[in-house]
């Protein structure tokens, strides 16, 4: 077939298996992800912005701003032996949260900032 020249192979044996846990704990400081996680909710359960923004520009602002620093520095998922206890929460307050901020942001947004209209286009 003329193929000699361009096929490689590999011989190996698996590894031990490895924890998760302690590998994450070694990875991420998984007991401040688990004080993050109850944190959020802690702060925004009651849907207001925990600064008291004067809008829904600012609470939705404020509201990704948290989010993001929330989960930035986590992995996505941990193994149920870490005591992380709020994502699926979390996340859920924060994309009600979104939601219910959107509409009038959205509004506020569109009095305040000027729109570009190229010529022969229609904004809208």
């Amino acid at each position: 077939m003329g193929i000699g020249g361009r096929i490689r192979g590999f011989h190996g044996e698996a590894a031990a298996s490895i924890e998760a846990g302690p590998l994450l704990r070694t990875a991420f400081d998984v007991d401040a992800i688990a004080e993050g996680d109850r944190a959020f909710p802690a702060r925004w359960g009651d849907g207001l912005a925990p600064t008291g923004a004067r809008d829904d520009v600012g609470r939705r602002l404020l509201l990704h701003t948290d989010w993001l620093d929330l989960v930035r520095g986590a992995p996505a998922s941990l193994p149920s032996t870490c005591p992380r206890s709020g994502p699926p929460r979390a996340e859920a307050l924060f994309r009600e949260l979104a939601r219910r901020f959107e509409p009038m942001a959205k509004h506020i947004a569109e009095q305040i900032l000027d729109r570009w209209e190229p010529a022969g286009e229609q904004v809208g």
